[in-house]
């Protein structure tokens, strides 16, 4: 019964989505003005189904109801609660419905929340409606979670045992905010253009819809990286997997428009462009859905579906960016005076392009394999060579002009000006080399790079706060929190910056089997082996190894690194063991077993790695979006005004 009240709410839902979408047309044919109030009923509406709807499939899982196919495919009556309720969504068919509650929980505050133009948030929201519908559509004939099966299986078939992992919790659900925030944003877009306002007023109102969704992808991107760190047994943070960067491209953009929109907002400069932006920004987006969804990848991120799916959302990503930019083609929007190239202005919009560059390259070397498989032409990999040759020096020059631009006046800079900008921020970047000479005296170049642009972008942040505070800014005053906000990120970004370049070259790792009775020495730490026991947990059969880490002689910790066998699935994982420090992370992993052939007696390796830098990776992903947090609170102060 509850599985067809789950499926009785979407069909609702597409109808209120639909009725949602027409009522701004009806209103242009002199129907009561109070009609255009009905768009928040609907979207409202929407909203309480979806949440229905999503409540009846998590307590399907909840309850390990094998009359419904999706929980037969995705759970088991053994796996732990935690991982039936946060396995609803880990699977092609619950994790769009996550994505279809997301949106309509935008929506729904799109509706509630104050608005200065009210017939532009109508507008806003029917379009959101025509989103929703589309997506809706896309479940219920292609993706229908609530299918049922009978006779119903004793058991189900388990969920992929690498998603049985608490990042599961929260990983999703900040990636599809992020995807679908920007939802918001392109329907803000399209509602401007057709009312011709893309302008100050309309860049002020969409504001916290751009920071939303960015601040939820930045989270959702370094919790992803968190997890393939801890999960996957590489001792790495990033793979330049196609599937990892599709959530790259949105975020790239994003950021393009995020600035591109500060310009708009301050100085009614570069309409066309954030228009653009808007409407790349959530194409992306649909990109990566289909690139996920349509099975021509293989990745430990992508759902495998059928192509049927694959080209309905391919089909979906047409329509919707062809309408979008036919629209845009289309519309007037008003001229502005140029940009002078030595502004803040200026500065921004090279960023802008450069970030859209980085974006393109990324989505060429998706993109291009692809092509080549469908045209039956030889194929090729890409790998971190290319990335490294291509986007890299691009985002090089990023934090550079990222510490220059706040600086800068936002009409003209003097040349003069900016030689005594560059004066003052060239010495943070000396003593940085210096620093990196005196303590690691690097083989390569990389180190001094990377931690001479953290430095550089670190100490412009700092310029910029004391500026604010010399212009006698209160800094706990809306406008003084906007701006330490925007320091905050871009010290974020360089703190990012430097765990990465540390991460990268100060790498060490080790090997050797688990048997060994000579204790594994790296640098000043050694592994010793104290115990290895085997036992049966709830659903899955553990192999574990207990170490002894010491350091210049002293233990320091112990760590308890494991194979998991699950016989439902007939799968391995490697559960990695961590001990982390401010600088530092000893991570140990057991290399693979033969469960399989119950060979209890089998040889089991290890390696060890010893990282620089990986916390700050974390902690600078973590200040750039509280960063952006602290904007999106102000701009919440600000939405309403006129």
């Amino acid at each position: 019964m509850i599985p067809e009240l789950g499926q009785l709410c979407l069909v609702l839902a597409l109808l209120v989505s639909l009725l949602q979408a027409g009522v701004p047309l009806l209103n242009r044919f002199n129907l009561p003005h109070g009609l255009l109030h009905l768009t928040k009923a609907t979207a409202s509406a929407t909203f309480l189904l979806i949440c229905g709807a999503f409540a009846a499939l998590i307590f399907s899982y909840i309850i390990s109801d094998f009359t419904v196919l999706n929980v037969v495919l995705n759970s088991h009556s053994t796996k732990p609660l935690l991982y039936k309720i946060v396995g609803a969504w880990g699977n092609h068919e619950g994790s769009m419905l996550l994505w279809m509650w997301v949106l309509a929980t935008c929506g729904f505050l799109v509706a509630i929340l104050p608005a200065a133009d009210k017939e532009l948030r109508a507008t806003t929201l029917a379009v959101l409606g025509l989103i929703s519908a589309g997506l809706l559509a896309f479940i219920l004939f292609t993706s229908n979670p609530f299918l049922r099966v009978y006779p119903p299986p004793p058991d189900g078939e388990d969920l992929n045992p690498i998603l049985q992992d608490i990042g599961l919790a929260f990983h999703p659900p900040t990636l599809y905010v992020g995807y679908v925030g920007f939802g918001v944003v392109f329907a803000y877009a399209i509602a401007g253009m057709l009312r011709g306002r893309i302008d100050s007023v309309w860049a002020k109102a969409v504001h916290p819809w751009i920071l939303l969704p960015w601040m939820f992808l930045t989270l959702g991107i370094a919790a992803g990286s968190w997890w393939a760190y801890r999960e996957l047994g590489w001792g790495g943070w990033w793979f330049w997997d196609p599937v990892e960067n599709v959530s790259l491209l949105p975020w790239l953009v994003g950021t393009a428009l995020l600035h591109s929109n500060m310009v708009l907002e301050k100085r009614n400069q570069l309409g066309r462009w954030v228009a653009l932006l808007s409407i790349f920004a959530f194409t992306l987006s649909l990109i990566g859905t289909f690139i996920v969804r349509s099975g021509l990848l293989t990745s430990v991120h992508s759902f495998a579906a059928d192509p049927m799916r694959g080209m309905f959302i391919l089909g979906y990503i047409f329509v919707t960016c062809g309408a979008a930019l036919l629209v845009y083609g289309f519309t007037d929007i008003k001229a502005s005076k140029p940009v002078a190239l030595l502004s803040r202005s200026g500065f921004i919009l090279i960023n802008n392009l450069l970030l859209v560059v980085a974006a393109a390259i990324i989505l060429l070397a998706i993109l291009y394999p692809l092509a080549l498989e469908l045209l039956k032409l030889p194929s090729i990999s890409v790998g971190p060579n290319y990335f490294n040759s291509t986007f890299l020096p691009i985002t090089a020059a990023l934090p550079i002009l990222a510490a220059l631009a706040p600086l800068m006046a936002w009409d003209q800079t003097t040349p003069q000006q900016l030689r005594d900008l560059l004066s003052k921020l060239f010495p943070s970047l000396g003593v940085a080399l210096l620093v990196v000479l005196a303590l690691f005296k690097p083989e390569g170049v990389l180190l001094a790079i990377g931690i001479g642009m953290a430095a550089w972008l670190a100490f412009g942040s700092w310029l910029y706060l004391r500026r604010i505070r010399a212009a006698q800014v209160k800094l706990l005053s809306l406008a003084g929190l906007r701006h330490s906000a925007a320091a905050l990120s871009h010290t974020g970004l360089a703190i990012f910056i430097l765990g990465m370049a540390l991460a990268a070259t100060l790498k060490q790792t080790y090997e050797m089997p688990l048997d060994a009775n000579d204790p594994m020495v790296m640098g000043d730490y050694s592994l010793r082996l104290v115990a290895a026991e085997r036992s049966t947990q709830e659903n899955y059969i553990s192999r574990r190894a207990t170490f002894e880490v010491s350091r210049a002689g002293h233990t320091i910790t112990t760590l308890t690194p494991e194979l998991r066998y699950f016989s439902v699935r007939a799968m391995q994982t490697a559960e990695a063991a961590l001990y982390s420090t401010p600088l530092r992370d000893v991570y140990i992993v057991l290399g693979e077993s033969t469960y399989a052939n119950k060979k209890e007696d089998s040889v089991l390796g290890v390696r060890m790695y010893v990282t620089t830098g990986q916390q700050l990776i974390w902690i600078g992903f973590l200040m750039t979006a509280a960063g952006g947090g602290l904007a999106l609170l102000v701009a919440l102060r600000r939405i309403g005004e006129k």
